[in-house]
């Protein structure tokens, strides 16, 4: 069977190590890869392509995909503001959805964020929780959404503050046990492993991936 994926956010610390992680499997012919700027990864199976997001729904890959994966995120400090941020977290995912919902996608797994929830005063935790919310009503086949928490990997950027939270959040790992473990923080390379193994193996129409079941996996 011809099986081909394809990844947004390939540059992103989950992103570039979902590509790596695909590539030494069998069970996708090419893994078609869409990014905003430039991505390099020299393998026969990648094909990149730099594209404008507002303009998605004009893009056409050269293949036909049963599969994509969402790595898309950016902190409230990058983006520049609150717009923007929406924009990447919520508007390019959901647009990403419909082009996908347009192109018969069989399966979309996205990344969202432990603690989301539409509900929530947190304007982070409340617009992954509003991108999760439009996701399930838009009739997937399956649905793969997965809430880690802090991620833990090398970065190409240095972003201060989060460095300072990896090291108190991991000094005090230990301590992450029973309901607290949800919140422990992730290393990025489980992550994008759950992302395929959920994917490729997924039976419900939508199924939620808790941060302590992908530490769980990983073990």
């Amino acid at each position: 069977m011809v099986r081909n994926a394809l990844i947004a956010g390939a540059t992103g610390l989950v992103g570039h190590e979902l590509v790596s992680q695909l590539i030494r499997t069998d069970y996708y012919n090419s893994i078609q890869v869409i990014s905003r700027r430039a991505y390099t990864y020299e393998h026969q199976k990648v094909k990149s392509y730099i594209i404008d997001f507002n303009q998605l729904q004009s893009f056409n890959p050269d293949a036909l995909i049963r599969d994509v994966y969402v790595c898309l995120g950016t902190t409230l400090k990058k983006a520049g503001s609150i717009e923007n941020f929406r924009t990447v977290d919520y508007q390019y995912v959901v647009d990403l959805a419909n082009w996908a919902i347009k192109h018969r996608v069989e399966r979309f797994t996205v990344i969202s964020s432990v603690g989301a929830d539409k509900n929530k005063k947190n304007y982070y935790l409340r617009t992954k929780g509003e991108m999760e919310e439009v996701l399930k009503s838009m009739g997937f086949r399956h649905l793969i959404i997965l809430r880690p928490s802090l991620l833990l990997g090398k970065r190409k950027e240095i972003r201060v503050a989060e460095q300072l939270g990896k090291f108190l959040m991991t000094l005090y790992s230990p301590f992450f046990f029973g309901s607290l473990k949800n919140y422990k923080p992730v290393q990025a390379t489980a992550v994008a492993r759950n992302m395929f193994f959920s994917t490729i193996n997924s039976e419900e129409s939508v199924r939620i991936v808790e941060n302590s079941e992908i530490i769980n996996t990983d073990q």
